[in-house]
């Protein structure tokens, strides 16, 4: 079974945390301390963070997930809050155990890479080795905005997901998932005001395949938000799952 960080009371309502790649439960601190009455349970995915001797595809991702539904919660069913590569996880747990999963947020989701972006981003793989690792880890922290308070929680999973093999293995992850036939959770697809237009491109990509879903630009922020201003996200968190409107700032986005 992955590593998982638990937080809270079993009985309370359950949150699974996915974190992005490169990343692990760790990331998910500062929010989980905002939401003490919630039984919140943040995971390692695959060959990340305590979980790196796991091998990463999708579909482990969700069949692990659904094992920690499974044993630790004692509802056997779990809201699911994800940020970026956990988006296709998230996604893949709707299509293969939908009956498992409640309210679902999405920030900054992955989308499909098509083939031949796959294998173009593969082939940049080695121009990692131009940069000391501590100079990327200090240019992603830079790039993402992510306060200097918060970059012990993170520093090192960045570090490790430079391996090549795990940029490989997600890299053409990206591109074979699949999305489910439909959704009928509620499901809330965000993107940061500051975004790359890439997550804005699948987010709305996503609106228009599964319409009943609710799209939202989070004010002011960029990708990893959940480090950035983990009060506004728990806010944000909180008012999704417990059916309240968005905190004050949220903008609706349309597909």
């Amino acid at each position: 079974m992955l590593y998982t960080h638990e937080s809270g009371n079993p009985s309370s309502p359950a949150i699974v945390f996915l974190h992005g790649g490169g990343l692990s439960s760790k990331s998910w601190f500062p929010v989980i301390h905002e939401l003490p009455d919630f039984y919140c349970l943040a995971p390692d995915l695959p060959e990340q963070g305590q979980s790196k001797d796991i091998p990463f595809s999708m579909q482990r991702c969700a069949d692990e997930v659904v094992e920690i539904i499974q044993t630790k919660i004692p509802a056997k069913k779990a809201h699911l809050v994800a940020l970026s590569l956990g988006g296709p996880v998230a996604f893949t747990l709707l299509r293969s155990a939908p009956n498992l999963i409640d309210h679902v947020i999405l920030s900054g989701s992955s989308g499909q890479i098509s083939p031949l972006l796959t294998s173009i981003g593969k082939s940049t793989i080695w121009m990692y080795r131009l940069f000391s690792p501590d100079f990327l880890v200090r240019a992603t922290l830079c790039q993402y905005s992510i306060p200097a308070k918060f970059a012990p929680l993170v520093s090192e999973d960045l570090r490790l997901a430079l391996s090549p093999d795990f940029m490989r293995h997600y890299m053409s992850e990206l591109s074979t998932w699949m999305l489910p036939v439909q959704i009928h959770q509620p499901l809330l697809l965000l993107v940061g005001e500051k975004e790359m237009k890439a997550a804005l491109t699948f987010a709305r990509g996503y609106l228009k395949r599964f319409p009943s879903t609710k799209g939202a630009v989070a004010p002011g922020v960029k990708h990893a938000w959940c480090l950035q201003d983990p009060q506004l996200f728990a806010g944000m968190v909180r008012a999704w799952i417990t059916d309240q409107p968005l905190p004050s700032g949220f903008k609706e986005l349309l597909g």
